[in-house]
């Protein structure tokens, strides 16, 4: 049976950074597939990549920089994340997604990117995430299903 796992992380104490976290956390509320298994990862590479490791299919949420609006997605396929390595999408990309990539034939799947709009030491999203959080919760949890539908095609 697969073993699907949507991984929040980032930091909580840094703003936006923690919208990963506060996604997940609040998705797991609502979405109760049986196989999926939704955890908070943090910024604990060692962790994340122990959890990653017993997935069949893995569905990453970040912040990521794209230039896009704050509060805008952004889906790379984990097998592409090489691509991206020069732009510094995000402050965990260093460890985390370089092992993802040199992996990138054992665990499929996907980072999906929100784009921050302040990252700072404070705790709790910026204003404008605030704003646009029920649509935010609403597209991560739309594109989580979509991609967890078209893993099982």
């Amino acid at each position: 049976m697969e073993k699907i796992i949507v991984l929040g992380i980032g930091n909580q104490l840094m703003m936006d950074d923690g919208i990963g976290i506060y996604l997940v956390e609040e998705i797991s509320k609502l979405n109760h597939t049986p196989h999926v298994s939704f955890l908070i990862g943090e910024s604990d590479i060692d962790y994340c990549m122990g959890q990653i490791k017993k997935a069949t299919f893995v569905i990453i949420v970040d912040a990521v920089y794209t230039g896009n609006n704050p509060g805008e997605l952004t889906v790379y396929p984990l097998e592409n994340l090489h691509e991206y390595q020069t732009l510094d999408i995000s402050a965990h990309n260093f460890h985390l997604f370089q092992s993802l990539y040199q992996q990138r034939e054992s665990i499929p799947g996907y980072l999906i990117g929100v784009e921050p709009y302040e990252i700072r030491f404070h705790i709790g999203l910026s204003n404008s995430l605030k704003e646009k959080w029920k649509t935010i919760l609403r597209d991560v949890s739309a594109t989580i299903d979509k991609l967890i539908a078209k893993n099982e095609e």
